[in-house]
């Protein structure tokens, strides 16, 4: 599995949106030409407009630090948090389901779940494999922000087989809109 970021940016102001929008596009064209990136999926909550999450895909997590340390890296950060608050959530990619394919009308949820002592998580969302309406899910676990937390992005035909699947798994769920990026073919770890 990959390194896996996620970020969450909570507009200061509402009013910002569509800049934020636009230089998150400028930033992300960026990111991809980095040596490391996979992939992204930036999603809108629903339910809270000013809320964004950003799942980054990449191949290890010392590509991503040489991002960081970057000069152009650092400018786009200035200028994001004039606008937003971020809250990184560095996590290491711990299971990958695909369904069905893709389609522009899909109901993504992220999910956030914290494990207790000897609770299986992956193998928890490894039911979701059989459920009606599956599109896909990408569950990481955080490394550092949130101890035994698990965040994932799931894909689903409508709200309802998401809901009946998730019933008993997940404590928070977000519906939430794409605004930017795909989830791609991963790579494998290495290659």
């Amino acid at each position: 599995m990959h390194f896996t970021v996620i970020n969450t940016f909570t507009l200061k102001d509402a009013a910002d949106a569509a800049d934020f929008e636009v230089r998150f596009l400028s930033h992300v064209e960026w990111m991809r030409a980095r040596p490391g990136f996979v992939a992204h999926q930036a999603v809108r909550s629903l339910e809270q407009p000013g809320v964004y999450v950003n799942f980054g895909w990449w191949q290890r997590p010392e590509d991503f630090q040489a991002v960081l340390a970057s000069d152009t890296f650092k400018a786009h950060a200035e200028e994001f948090h004039r606008i937003v608050d971020v809250t990184a959530d560095p996590s290491f990619g711990v299971l990958r389901l695909d369904g069905t394919a893709a389609q522009e009308d899909d109901h993504l949820v992220v999910e956030y779940v914290t494990a207790g002592e000897g609770d299986d998580i992956a193998a928890l969302y490894g039911r979701y494999a059989d459920a009606d309406g599956l599109v896909s899910v990408d569950l990481a676990k955080s490394l550092f922000a949130r101890p035994g937390g698990y965040t994932a992005l799931s894909r689903w035909r409508s709200a309802a087989q998401a809901d009946a699947a998730r019933a008993t798994i997940v404590e928070r769920a977000e519906p939430a809109r794409p605004i930017a990026g795909t989830r791609a073919e991963l790579a494998p770890a290495g290659a």
